[in-house]
Protein backbone atom coordinates (compact mmCIF):
# COMPACT_ATOMS: atom_id res chain seq x y z
CA UNK A 1 0.00 0.00 0.00
CA UNK A 2 1.22 3.89 -0.20
CA UNK A 3 2.23 4.68 3.39
CA UNK A 4 3.43 8.60 2.48
CA UNK A 5 3.76 11.01 -0.42
CA UNK A 6 6.74 14.01 0.00
CA UNK A 7 6.39 16.77 -3.08
CA UNK A 8 8.43 19.51 -2.64
CA UNK A 9 8.00 22.51 -5.70
CA UNK A 10 5.80 20.72 -7.75
CA UNK A 11 2.79 23.11 -9.32
CA UNK A 12 1.74 24.79 -6.76
CA UNK A 13 2.80 22.86 -4.08
CA UNK A 14 5.94 24.32 -2.01
CA UNK A 15 6.21 20.99 0.35
CA UNK A 16 3.72 19.01 1.45
CA UNK A 17 4.24 15.54 3.50
CA UNK A 18 0.83 13.41 3.31
CA UNK A 19 0.45 10.56 4.85
CA UNK A 20 -2.17 7.50 3.60
CA UNK A 21 -4.33 4.91 5.40
CA UNK A 22 -5.43 1.11 4.47
CA UNK A 23 -8.71 0.62 3.78
CA UNK A 24 -10.97 3.51 1.82
CA UNK A 25 -9.94 6.56 1.77
CA UNK A 26 -11.43 10.02 0.19
CA UNK A 27 -10.08 13.06 -1.54
CA UNK A 28 -12.30 16.24 -1.66
CA UNK A 29 -12.26 19.90 -2.58
CA UNK A 30 -13.39 22.72 -4.71
CA UNK A 31 -12.93 22.41 -8.39
CA UNK A 32 -9.18 23.94 -9.18
CA UNK A 33 -7.98 23.41 -5.59
CA UNK A 34 -5.16 20.83 -6.67
CA UNK A 35 -6.82 17.63 -6.25
CA UNK A 36 -5.36 16.25 -9.85
CA UNK A 37 -1.93 17.60 -8.76
CA UNK A 38 -1.63 14.89 -6.69
CA UNK A 39 -2.68 12.54 -9.12
CA UNK A 40 0.05 14.45 -11.33
CA UNK A 41 2.67 14.04 -8.96
CA UNK A 42 2.14 10.49 -8.13
CA UNK A 43 2.22 9.75 -11.94
CA UNK A 44 5.52 11.30 -12.07
CA UNK A 45 7.46 9.52 -9.20
CA UNK A 46 6.07 6.22 -10.76
CA UNK A 47 7.55 7.02 -14.47
CA UNK A 48 5.26 9.62 -16.36
CA UNK A 49 6.74 11.74 -18.83
CA UNK A 50 7.93 15.10 -17.16
CA UNK A 51 7.10 18.04 -17.72
CA UNK A 52 9.23 21.23 -16.42
CA UNK A 53 6.64 23.34 -16.01
CA UNK A 54 5.50 21.64 -13.63
CA UNK A 55 8.48 22.48 -11.59
CA UNK A 56 7.37 25.80 -9.61
CA UNK A 57 8.42 28.79 -10.47
CA UNK A 58 11.72 30.46 -9.22
CA UNK A 59 12.68 27.18 -7.99
CA UNK A 60 15.47 25.20 -9.81
CA UNK A 61 14.07 21.51 -9.35
CA UNK A 62 11.14 19.75 -8.16
CA UNK A 63 10.94 16.42 -5.68
CA UNK A 64 8.41 13.94 -5.16
CA UNK A 65 9.10 10.50 -2.71
CA UNK A 66 6.18 8.22 -2.22
CA UNK A 67 6.87 5.50 -0.17
CA UNK A 68 5.16 1.76 -0.31
CA UNK A 69 4.99 -0.95 1.71
CA UNK A 70 5.03 -4.22 -0.64
CA UNK A 71 5.40 -6.89 1.94
CA UNK A 72 2.63 -8.39 0.41
CA UNK A 73 3.02 -7.95 -3.16
CA UNK A 74 5.29 -10.93 -3.97
CA UNK A 75 7.77 -8.65 -6.35
CA UNK A 76 10.70 -9.91 -4.61
CA UNK A 77 11.81 -11.60 -8.15
CA UNK A 78 11.23 -8.81 -9.79
CA UNK A 79 13.72 -6.86 -7.87
CA UNK A 80 16.04 -9.22 -8.27
CA UNK A 81 15.39 -9.43 -12.27
CA UNK A 82 16.56 -6.00 -11.99
CA UNK A 83 19.77 -5.81 -10.02
CA UNK A 84 18.17 -4.24 -6.84
CA UNK A 85 18.17 -4.72 -3.57
CA UNK A 86 14.25 -6.11 -1.74
CA UNK A 87 12.80 -3.90 1.10
CA UNK A 88 9.55 -4.79 2.47
CA UNK A 89 9.45 -0.91 2.53
CA UNK A 90 10.24 0.59 -0.75
CA UNK A 91 10.72 4.22 -1.72
CA UNK A 92 10.41 5.70 -4.91
CA UNK A 93 11.95 9.04 -5.62
CA UNK A 94 12.11 11.58 -8.53
CA UNK A 95 13.85 14.90 -8.90
CA UNK A 96 12.93 17.09 -12.18
CA UNK A 97 15.58 20.06 -12.90
CA UNK A 98 14.94 23.15 -14.40
CA UNK A 99 17.62 22.39 -16.77
CA UNK A 100 15.91 19.35 -17.89
CA UNK A 101 17.50 16.39 -16.19
CA UNK A 102 15.34 14.18 -14.25
CA UNK A 103 16.87 11.79 -11.65
CA UNK A 104 15.18 8.81 -10.68
CA UNK A 105 16.14 6.41 -7.84
CA UNK A 106 14.39 3.14 -6.18
CA UNK A 107 15.56 2.51 -2.49
CA UNK A 108 18.28 5.57 -2.93
CA UNK A 109 19.50 3.51 -6.03
CA UNK A 110 19.72 5.40 -9.51
CA UNK A 111 17.48 3.33 -11.94
CA UNK A 112 15.67 3.28 -15.21
CA UNK A 113 12.58 4.70 -16.23
CA UNK A 114 11.44 1.80 -17.77
CA UNK A 115 12.58 -0.55 -14.27
CA UNK A 116 10.80 1.99 -12.34
CA UNK A 117 7.27 2.04 -14.29
CA UNK A 118 7.84 -1.77 -14.21
CA UNK A 119 7.70 -2.19 -10.45
CA UNK A 120 5.44 1.20 -10.13
CA UNK A 121 2.75 -1.01 -12.24
CA UNK A 122 2.57 -3.36 -9.62
CA UNK A 123 2.10 -1.40 -6.62
CA UNK A 124 -0.56 0.88 -7.70
CA UNK A 125 -3.69 1.05 -10.14
CA UNK A 126 -4.38 5.13 -10.65
CA UNK A 127 -7.93 5.29 -12.68
CA UNK A 128 -8.49 8.60 -14.26
CA UNK A 129 -11.57 9.54 -16.10
CA UNK A 130 -9.27 8.41 -19.42
CA UNK A 131 -9.50 5.23 -18.08
CA UNK A 132 -12.37 4.71 -19.08
CA UNK A 133 -11.07 4.55 -22.87
CA UNK A 134 -9.61 0.78 -21.43
CA UNK A 135 -13.28 -0.25 -21.88
CA UNK A 136 -12.71 -0.03 -25.83
CA UNK A 137 -9.53 -2.14 -25.65
CA UNK A 138 -9.60 -5.53 -26.46
CA UNK A 139 -6.28 -6.84 -24.32
CA UNK A 140 -8.43 -5.10 -21.28
CA UNK A 141 -11.19 -7.21 -22.03
CA UNK A 142 -9.08 -9.96 -22.01
CA UNK A 143 -7.35 -9.44 -19.14
CA UNK A 144 -10.95 -9.26 -17.31
CA UNK A 145 -11.93 -12.66 -18.52
CA UNK A 146 -8.21 -14.50 -17.46
CA UNK A 147 -8.31 -12.80 -13.65
CA UNK A 148 -12.00 -13.86 -13.00
CA UNK A 149 -10.96 -17.50 -15.03
CA UNK A 150 -7.89 -17.17 -12.66
CA UNK A 151 -5.70 -17.48 -16.11
CA UNK A 152 -2.47 -16.17 -14.57
CA UNK A 153 -0.45 -19.66 -15.37
CA UNK A 154 -2.04 -21.10 -18.37
CA UNK A 155 -1.82 -17.71 -19.53
CA UNK A 156 1.96 -17.02 -18.99
CA UNK A 157 2.66 -20.63 -20.63
CA UNK A 158 1.10 -19.44 -23.72
CA UNK A 159 3.09 -16.65 -23.91
CA UNK A 160 6.61 -18.32 -23.25
CA UNK A 161 5.40 -20.83 -25.86
CA UNK A 162 4.53 -18.10 -28.33
CA UNK A 163 7.08 -16.14 -28.00
CA UNK A 164 9.53 -19.03 -28.49
CA UNK A 165 7.42 -20.26 -31.51
CA UNK A 166 7.95 -16.56 -32.82
CA UNK A 167 11.48 -16.74 -32.27
CA UNK A 168 12.00 -20.35 -33.74
CA UNK A 169 9.70 -19.32 -37.18
CA UNK A 170 11.55 -16.04 -38.05
CA UNK A 171 14.67 -18.19 -37.24
CA UNK A 172 13.34 -21.00 -39.96
CA UNK A 173 12.49 -17.78 -42.45
CA UNK A 174 15.62 -16.55 -42.08
CA UNK A 175 17.93 -19.88 -42.27
CA UNK A 176 15.47 -20.82 -45.49
CA UNK A 177 16.54 -17.72 -46.97
CA UNK A 178 20.08 -17.13 -46.42
CA UNK A 179 20.37 -20.90 -47.68
CA UNK A 180 18.49 -20.12 -50.65
CA UNK A 181 20.73 -17.11 -51.40
CA UNK A 182 23.91 -18.51 -50.22
CA UNK A 183 23.25 -22.04 -52.32
CA UNK A 184 23.04 -19.53 -55.84
CA UNK A 185 26.63 -18.25 -54.65
CA UNK A 186 27.75 -21.82 -53.49
CA UNK A 187 29.80 -22.80 -56.79
CA UNK A 188 31.06 -19.94 -56.73
CA UNK A 189 32.82 -20.12 -52.64
CA UNK A 190 33.20 -23.42 -53.62
CA UNK A 191 35.84 -22.22 -56.30
CA UNK A 192 37.17 -19.41 -54.26
CA UNK A 193 37.58 -21.80 -51.42
CA UNK A 194 39.06 -24.26 -53.77
CA UNK A 195 41.99 -21.98 -55.46
CA UNK A 196 43.23 -20.95 -51.96
CA UNK A 197 43.35 -24.57 -50.73
CA UNK A 198 45.31 -25.94 -54.10
CA UNK A 199 47.81 -22.65 -53.72
CA UNK A 200 48.73 -24.40 -50.31
CA UNK A 201 49.57 -21.10 -48.56
CA UNK A 202 51.89 -20.84 -45.54
CA UNK A 203 51.99 -17.44 -43.22
CA UNK A 204 55.34 -16.65 -43.49
CA UNK A 205 55.50 -17.64 -47.19
CA UNK A 206 55.52 -14.06 -48.81
CA UNK A 207 58.94 -13.05 -47.53
CA UNK A 208 61.21 -15.93 -47.82
CA UNK A 209 59.95 -16.39 -51.73
CA UNK A 210 60.43 -12.28 -51.85
CA UNK A 211 63.77 -12.82 -50.25
CA UNK A 212 64.77 -15.53 -52.77
CA UNK A 213 63.64 -13.86 -55.90
CA UNK A 214 66.14 -10.77 -55.01
CA UNK A 215 68.72 -13.44 -54.79
CA UNK A 216 68.40 -15.15 -57.63
CA UNK A 217 67.40 -12.03 -60.30
CA UNK A 218 70.83 -10.89 -59.09
CA UNK A 219 72.91 -14.50 -58.56
CA UNK A 220 75.39 -13.17 -61.13
CA UNK A 221 76.02 -9.77 -59.81
CA UNK A 222 76.79 -11.08 -56.33
CA UNK A 223 78.74 -14.00 -57.94
CA UNK A 224 80.92 -11.21 -59.68
CA UNK A 225 81.33 -9.31 -56.53
CA UNK A 226 82.32 -11.74 -54.52
CA UNK A 227 84.72 -13.12 -57.07
CA UNK A 228 86.57 -9.60 -57.27
CA UNK A 229 86.22 -9.17 -53.52
CA UNK A 230 87.91 -12.43 -53.47
CA UNK A 231 90.84 -11.15 -55.85
CA UNK A 232 91.36 -8.34 -53.81
CA UNK A 233 92.56 -10.37 -51.15
CA UNK A 234 94.09 -12.99 -52.55
CA UNK A 235 96.02 -11.83 -55.66
CA UNK A 236 99.88 -11.05 -55.57
CA UNK A 237 99.42 -7.63 -55.16
CA UNK A 238 96.69 -8.18 -52.72
CA UNK A 239 95.65 -6.73 -49.09
CA UNK A 240 97.01 -9.94 -47.87
CA UNK A 241 99.89 -10.11 -49.79
CA UNK A 242 100.68 -6.71 -48.48
CA UNK A 243 99.74 -7.54 -44.69
CA UNK A 244 102.61 -10.43 -45.49
CA UNK A 245 104.87 -7.81 -46.23
CA UNK A 246 104.36 -6.14 -42.96
CA UNK A 247 103.80 -9.13 -41.06
CA UNK A 248 107.53 -9.93 -42.19
CA UNK A 249 108.93 -5.98 -41.60
CA UNK A 250 107.71 -6.06 -38.46
CA UNK A 251 108.90 -9.28 -37.32
CA UNK A 252 112.55 -7.90 -38.26
CA UNK A 253 111.65 -4.34 -36.64
CA UNK A 254 110.62 -6.01 -33.23
CA UNK A 255 114.21 -7.99 -33.02
CA UNK A 256 115.76 -4.24 -32.25
CA UNK A 257 112.98 -2.57 -30.92
CA UNK A 258 111.04 -5.37 -28.43
CA UNK A 259 107.88 -2.44 -28.08
CA UNK A 260 107.21 -3.48 -31.90
CA UNK A 261 106.37 -6.93 -31.16
CA UNK A 262 102.39 -6.14 -30.28
CA UNK A 263 102.17 -3.96 -33.07
CA UNK A 264 103.35 -7.25 -35.26
CA UNK A 265 101.33 -9.84 -33.39
CA UNK A 266 98.26 -6.98 -34.43
CA UNK A 267 98.95 -7.25 -38.12
CA UNK A 268 99.40 -10.99 -37.69
CA UNK A 269 96.02 -11.52 -36.46
CA UNK A 270 94.42 -9.35 -39.25
CA UNK A 271 96.10 -11.19 -41.87
CA UNK A 272 94.65 -14.35 -40.19
CA UNK A 273 91.43 -13.13 -40.08
CA UNK A 274 91.60 -11.69 -43.65
CA UNK A 275 92.68 -14.73 -44.66
CA UNK A 276 89.52 -16.90 -43.05
CA UNK A 277 86.97 -14.32 -44.83
CA UNK A 278 88.34 -14.91 -48.55
CA UNK A 279 88.19 -18.30 -47.74
CA UNK A 280 84.69 -17.75 -46.82
CA UNK A 281 84.31 -16.08 -50.23
CA UNK A 282 85.48 -18.74 -52.33
CA UNK A 283 82.93 -21.11 -51.06
CA UNK A 284 80.05 -18.63 -51.02
CA UNK A 285 81.03 -18.12 -54.40
CA UNK A 286 81.35 -21.44 -55.62
CA UNK A 287 77.84 -21.90 -53.80
CA UNK A 288 76.04 -19.75 -56.59
CA UNK A 289 74.46 -21.09 -59.23
CA UNK A 290 72.73 -19.51 -62.01
CA UNK A 291 69.14 -21.23 -61.94
CA UNK A 292 66.53 -19.49 -64.62
CA UNK A 293 64.33 -22.55 -63.72
CA UNK A 294 63.72 -21.66 -59.76
CA UNK A 295 64.05 -18.13 -60.44
CA UNK A 296 60.80 -18.88 -62.91
CA UNK A 297 59.01 -21.14 -60.20
CA UNK A 298 59.36 -18.35 -57.84
CA UNK A 299 58.42 -15.78 -60.11
CA UNK A 300 54.99 -17.90 -60.71
CA UNK A 301 54.24 -18.49 -56.87
CA UNK A 302 54.89 -14.48 -56.02
CA UNK A 303 52.31 -13.47 -59.27
CA UNK A 304 49.72 -16.45 -57.57
CA UNK A 305 49.99 -14.93 -54.12
CA UNK A 306 50.00 -11.22 -55.17
CA UNK A 307 46.78 -12.31 -57.48
CA UNK A 308 44.78 -13.38 -54.24
CA UNK A 309 46.20 -10.75 -51.93
CA UNK A 310 44.78 -8.20 -54.54
CA UNK A 311 41.26 -10.30 -55.55
CA UNK A 312 40.57 -10.89 -51.88
CA UNK A 313 41.45 -6.69 -51.08
CA UNK A 314 43.58 -7.65 -48.07
CA UNK A 315 47.35 -6.96 -46.87
CA UNK A 316 49.11 -10.63 -46.12
CA UNK A 317 49.05 -14.35 -46.60
CA UNK A 318 47.78 -14.79 -42.89
CA UNK A 319 44.21 -12.70 -43.87
CA UNK A 320 44.53 -15.33 -47.15
CA UNK A 321 44.83 -18.08 -44.51
CA UNK A 322 41.60 -16.83 -42.22
CA UNK A 323 39.05 -16.21 -45.02
CA UNK A 324 39.99 -19.75 -46.72
CA UNK A 325 38.20 -20.95 -43.31
CA UNK A 326 35.62 -18.75 -43.27
CA UNK A 327 35.11 -20.05 -46.77
CA UNK A 328 35.39 -24.08 -45.39
CA UNK A 329 32.68 -23.11 -42.33
CA UNK A 330 30.49 -21.62 -44.95
CA UNK A 331 30.41 -24.20 -47.03
CA UNK A 332 29.95 -26.50 -43.98
CA UNK A 333 27.01 -24.48 -43.13
CA UNK A 334 25.30 -24.80 -46.50
CA UNK A 335 25.69 -28.30 -46.97
CA UNK A 336 24.49 -28.71 -43.59
CA UNK A 337 21.92 -25.92 -44.19
CA UNK A 338 18.63 -28.51 -45.42
CA UNK A 339 19.54 -30.81 -42.04
CA UNK A 340 19.26 -27.41 -39.57
CA UNK A 341 15.85 -26.33 -41.89
CA UNK A 342 14.71 -29.75 -41.11
CA UNK A 343 15.29 -29.23 -37.51
CA UNK A 344 13.76 -26.00 -36.97
CA UNK A 345 10.62 -27.16 -39.12
CA UNK A 346 10.22 -30.12 -36.65
CA UNK A 347 11.04 -27.90 -33.92
CA UNK A 348 8.22 -25.29 -35.20
CA UNK A 349 5.43 -27.65 -35.38
CA UNK A 350 6.10 -29.05 -32.38
CA UNK A 351 5.55 -25.67 -30.63
CA UNK A 352 2.30 -24.89 -32.90
CA UNK A 353 0.72 -28.10 -31.48
CA UNK A 354 1.51 -26.77 -27.83
CA UNK A 355 0.67 -23.38 -28.83
CA UNK A 356 -2.97 -24.27 -29.99
CA UNK A 357 -3.32 -26.69 -27.02
CA UNK A 358 -2.87 -24.03 -24.66
CA UNK A 359 -4.75 -21.52 -26.85
CA UNK A 360 -7.77 -23.91 -26.53
CA UNK A 361 -7.67 -24.42 -22.75
CA UNK A 362 -7.22 -20.38 -22.40
CA UNK A 363 -9.93 -19.84 -24.93
CA UNK A 364 -12.43 -22.52 -22.88
CA UNK A 365 -11.43 -21.15 -19.77
CA UNK A 366 -12.39 -17.34 -20.67
CA UNK A 367 -16.01 -18.75 -22.25
CA UNK A 368 -16.35 -20.68 -18.85
CA UNK A 369 -16.54 -17.29 -17.06
CA UNK A 370 -18.81 -15.11 -19.22
CA UNK A 371 -21.77 -15.79 -18.09
CA UNK A 372 -20.80 -14.98 -14.29
CA UNK A 373 -19.29 -11.85 -15.44
CA UNK A 374 -22.40 -10.92 -17.27
CA UNK A 375 -24.97 -11.96 -14.59
CA UNK A 376 -22.99 -9.98 -11.90
CA UNK A 377 -21.84 -6.81 -13.72
CA UNK A 378 -25.88 -6.25 -14.92
CA UNK A 379 -26.92 -6.89 -10.84
CA UNK A 380 -24.24 -4.83 -10.15
CA UNK A 381 -25.50 -2.32 -12.78
CA UNK A 382 -28.97 -2.14 -11.94
CA UNK A 383 -27.91 -1.55 -7.62
CA UNK A 384 -26.20 1.33 -8.97
CA UNK A 385 -29.32 2.84 -11.05
CA UNK A 386 -29.54 1.12 -14.33
CA UNK A 387 -31.98 -1.15 -13.76
CA UNK A 388 -32.34 -2.26 -16.92
CA UNK A 389 -28.76 -2.90 -17.68
CA UNK A 390 -28.18 -5.58 -20.03
CA UNK A 391 -24.23 -6.61 -20.03
CA UNK A 392 -23.11 -8.84 -22.79
CA UNK A 393 -19.87 -10.38 -23.21
CA UNK A 394 -19.35 -11.84 -26.89
CA UNK A 395 -16.19 -13.92 -27.99
CA UNK A 396 -14.72 -15.39 -30.91
CA UNK A 397 -11.91 -17.88 -32.06
CA UNK A 398 -9.85 -17.06 -34.99
CA UNK A 399 -7.17 -19.60 -36.48
CA UNK A 400 -4.51 -17.30 -35.87
CA UNK A 401 -2.93 -17.20 -32.78
CA UNK A 402 -1.88 -13.97 -31.43
CA UNK A 403 0.20 -12.98 -28.00
CA UNK A 404 -3.18 -12.73 -26.08
CA UNK A 405 -4.97 -16.07 -27.78
CA UNK A 406 -6.98 -17.04 -30.05
CA UNK A 407 -9.82 -14.82 -28.56
CA UNK A 408 -11.66 -11.70 -30.01
CA UNK A 409 -13.77 -10.64 -27.10
CA UNK A 410 -16.45 -7.37 -27.04
CA UNK A 411 -17.88 -5.82 -24.14
CA UNK A 412 -21.74 -5.40 -25.07
CA UNK A 413 -24.26 -3.10 -23.27
CA UNK A 414 -27.64 -1.49 -23.47
CA UNK A 415 -29.74 0.25 -20.41
CA UNK A 416 -32.84 -0.13 -21.69
CA UNK A 417 -35.32 -2.67 -22.28
CA UNK A 418 -35.47 -4.24 -25.81
CA UNK A 419 -32.74 -2.82 -26.81
CA UNK A 420 -30.18 -4.54 -28.65
CA UNK A 421 -26.68 -4.62 -26.97
CA UNK A 422 -23.78 -2.90 -28.16
CA UNK A 423 -20.23 -2.14 -27.85
CA UNK A 424 -19.85 -0.03 -24.89
CA UNK A 425 -18.33 2.71 -26.67
CA UNK A 426 -21.04 3.38 -28.77
CA UNK A 427 -23.95 3.16 -26.80
CA UNK A 428 -22.46 3.71 -23.30
CA UNK A 429 -23.33 7.18 -21.68
CA UNK A 430 -20.22 8.86 -19.21
CA UNK A 431 -22.21 8.17 -16.11
CA UNK A 432 -22.65 4.61 -17.26
CA UNK A 433 -19.19 3.70 -18.44
CA UNK A 434 -18.12 5.29 -15.17
CA UNK A 435 -20.35 3.02 -12.92
CA UNK A 436 -19.57 -0.11 -15.57
CA UNK A 437 -15.65 0.47 -14.83
CA UNK A 438 -16.35 0.28 -11.46
CA UNK A 439 -18.17 -2.89 -11.12
CA UNK A 440 -15.69 -4.63 -13.37
CA UNK A 441 -12.70 -3.19 -10.87
CA UNK A 442 -14.65 -4.28 -7.72
CA UNK A 443 -15.34 -7.65 -9.06
CA UNK A 444 -11.66 -8.09 -10.09
CA UNK A 445 -10.88 -6.76 -6.50
CA UNK A 446 -12.42 -9.70 -4.97
CA UNK A 447 -10.41 -12.27 -7.53
CA UNK A 448 -7.02 -11.37 -6.44
CA UNK A 449 -4.73 -8.88 -4.33
CA UNK A 450 -4.84 -5.71 -6.12
CA UNK A 451 -2.27 -2.75 -5.48
CA UNK A 452 -3.57 0.40 -4.18
CA UNK A 453 -6.59 1.78 -6.42
CA UNK A 454 -7.31 5.28 -7.00
CA UNK A 455 -10.21 6.65 -8.44
CA UNK A 456 -10.27 10.42 -9.85
CA UNK A 457 -13.62 11.32 -10.00
CA UNK A 458 -15.04 7.57 -11.28
CA UNK A 459 -18.40 9.23 -9.89
CA UNK A 460 -19.02 11.02 -12.97
CA UNK A 461 -22.77 11.42 -13.98
CA UNK A 462 -24.10 10.14 -10.90
CA UNK A 463 -25.87 11.42 -7.56
CA UNK A 464 -28.40 10.71 -4.56
CA UNK A 465 -28.98 7.03 -3.75
CA UNK A 466 -27.02 5.95 -6.63
CA UNK A 467 -23.99 7.55 -5.58
CA UNK A 468 -24.18 5.92 -1.86
CA UNK A 469 -24.48 2.79 -3.44
CA UNK A 470 -21.01 3.46 -5.06
CA UNK A 471 -19.52 4.36 -2.24
CA UNK A 472 -20.49 1.49 -0.55
CA UNK A 473 -18.99 -0.54 -3.18
CA UNK A 474 -15.39 1.66 -3.06
CA UNK A 475 -15.82 0.97 0.88
CA UNK A 476 -15.93 -2.93 0.54
CA UNK A 477 -13.42 -2.98 -2.37
CA UNK A 478 -11.33 -1.07 0.69
CA UNK A 479 -11.51 -4.22 3.01
CA UNK A 480 -9.37 -6.11 -0.20
CA UNK A 481 -7.38 -3.44 -1.16
CA UNK A 482 -6.15 0.18 -0.21
CA UNK A 483 -8.76 2.79 -2.25
CA UNK A 484 -8.11 6.13 -2.84
CA UNK A 485 -11.15 8.10 -4.23
CA UNK A 486 -11.08 11.72 -5.85
CA UNK A 487 -14.75 12.89 -5.46
CA UNK A 488 -17.59 15.80 -5.47
CA UNK A 489 -19.73 13.90 -3.85
CA UNK A 490 -20.69 13.53 -0.14
CA UNK A 491 -22.74 10.47 -0.19
CA UNK A 492 -19.17 8.63 -1.50
CA UNK A 493 -16.95 11.22 0.88
CA UNK A 494 -18.90 10.14 3.96
CA UNK A 495 -18.12 6.84 3.22
CA UNK A 496 -13.93 6.71 3.70
CA UNK A 497 -12.41 5.60 7.11
CA UNK A 498 -9.87 8.30 5.96
CA UNK A 499 -11.08 11.91 5.01
CA UNK A 500 -8.85 14.41 3.06
CA UNK A 501 -9.29 17.60 2.14
CA UNK A 502 -7.48 19.63 -0.84
CA UNK A 503 -8.02 23.66 -0.43
CA UNK A 504 -5.70 26.48 -1.85
CA UNK A 505 -4.21 29.37 0.72
CA UNK A 506 -3.39 32.70 -0.65
CA UNK A 507 -0.21 34.13 1.20
CA UNK A 508 2.99 35.34 -0.23
CA UNK A 509 1.73 33.17 -3.69
CA UNK A 510 -1.17 30.27 -4.30
CA UNK A 511 -0.43 27.41 -2.55
CA UNK A 512 -1.94 24.16 -2.41
CA UNK A 513 -2.23 22.15 0.74
CA UNK A 514 -3.79 18.96 2.02
CA UNK A 515 -5.21 17.99 4.90
CA UNK A 516 -6.60 14.92 6.88
CA UNK A 517 -9.40 15.89 8.60
CA UNK A 518 -11.03 14.83 12.20
CA UNK A 519 -14.80 14.09 12.66
CA UNK A 520 -15.88 17.29 13.44
CA UNK A 521 -13.90 19.05 10.43
CA UNK A 522 -15.48 16.18 8.20
CA UNK A 523 -18.76 17.23 9.22
CA UNK A 524 -18.10 20.87 8.00
CA UNK A 525 -16.56 19.10 4.40
CA UNK A 526 -19.72 17.45 3.69
CA UNK A 527 -22.24 20.00 5.14
CA UNK A 528 -19.91 22.52 2.64
CA UNK A 529 -20.31 19.53 -0.20
CA UNK A 530 -24.28 19.32 0.42
CA UNK A 531 -25.24 23.30 0.74
CA UNK A 532 -22.43 25.33 -0.53
CA UNK A 533 -19.93 27.72 1.36
CA UNK A 534 -23.26 28.76 3.67
CA UNK A 535 -23.76 26.30 5.60
CA UNK A 536 -27.28 25.50 6.95
CA UNK A 537 -28.18 23.67 9.66
CA UNK A 538 -29.86 20.91 7.57
CA UNK A 539 -26.63 20.73 5.85
CA UNK A 540 -24.86 19.63 8.89
CA UNK A 541 -27.71 17.73 10.44
CA UNK A 542 -27.76 15.36 7.04
CA UNK A 543 -23.91 15.36 6.86
CA UNK A 544 -24.15 13.80 10.17
CA UNK A 545 -26.77 11.43 9.08
CA UNK A 546 -24.49 10.34 6.37
CA UNK A 547 -21.04 9.68 8.36
CA UNK A 548 -23.14 7.93 11.33
CA UNK A 549 -24.51 5.70 8.48
CA UNK A 550 -21.47 4.40 7.89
Amino acid sequence: MLRSLHIENYVLIKSLDLDFKSGFSVITGETGAGKSILLGALGLVLGNRADLKTISDGQEKCVIEAVFDISNYNIKKLFEDNDLDYYDECIFRRELLRSGKSRLFLNDTPVSISILKAIGDKLIDIHSQHSNLLLKDDSFQLSVLDCIADNKDIRNKYREIYDKHITVSKLLKNTIELAASDKKDLDYIEFQCKQLCDAKLRADELPELESELLYLEHATELKTALAQTEDALLNETGIISLLRIAENQTQTASNFQAELQALHDRISTCTIELKDIADDISKRCESIEMNPERLEQVRERLDLIYTLLQKHKVADVSELLDLQKVLENKISKLNCSDENIDKLKKEENLLNIELQKLATALSESRKGTIKQIESHLTASLSNLGIPNANFVIEINTTDTPSRSGIDKVSFLFSANKLQKPQAVAQTASGGEISRLMLCIKAMIAKSENLPTLIFDEIDTGISGEVAAKMGNILKEMGLHSQIICITHLPQIAAKGSSHYMVYKKDEEGTETHVKLLNQNERVEEISKMLSGTAISSAAIENAQDLLNNN
